[in-house]
């Protein structure tokens, strides 16, 4: 854990994590009604915070932030949201509440996902793009724009 990195109580962490600089983790919940009761975040093992990254605490239950993530500078994750193992949030990029993201997922520079929704495995949210709850987002394929559209298979010649 580095200088200026604010853990709050109800934060369980598993092992070889990394929390770079000026990261808040646990904080209560921004949402109305639940800013004096949060949940727990838990973050299993490997995962890596990079610089000012913002994890909320749940407000109906855990925020979970699962084995092997990477979390680049700045990016957020709202309260309830369920990060897979293996997951990539680029600089800047926000995570709604109660949002799951399925593993091996990477959201790009600057993305956003819209609350409630659900991301499946193996996706690829390109720079900038915005993910709406009437987006139709489909399990290893790259989205981009505003809102997102599919550009295709986000799976590797050499893996299909």
């Amino acid at each position: 854990v580095m200088e200026g990195a604010i853990i709050r109580d109800g934060v369980i962490m598993g092992n070889n994590n990394f929390i770079g600089p000026y990261c808040i983790i646990g904080e209560a919940p921004e949402k109305v009604g639940w800013f004096d009761k949060p949940h727990k975040v838990i973050i299993t093992d490997n995962c890596r915070f990079t610089k000012q990254v913002t994890v909320d605490a749940g407000t109906e239950q855990q925020t979970i932030i699962n084995q092997g993530c990477l979390l680049l500078k700045n990016s957020h994750v709202g309260h309830d949201a369920n990060l897979g193992q293996n997951v990539t949030l680029s600089c800047n990029s926000v995570i709604g509440g109660w949002t799951r993201v399925g593993n091996n997922s990477n959201v790009g520079l600057g993305a956003v996902v819209h609350q409630r929704l659900n991301i499946p495995e193996g996706v690829m949210i390109g720079m900038g793009g915005v993910v709406t709850k009437k987006s139709m987002i489909e399990p290893y394929h790259k989205y981009v724009g505003n809102p997102v559209r599919d550009i295709g298979s986000n799976i590797r010649a050499d893996k299909a």
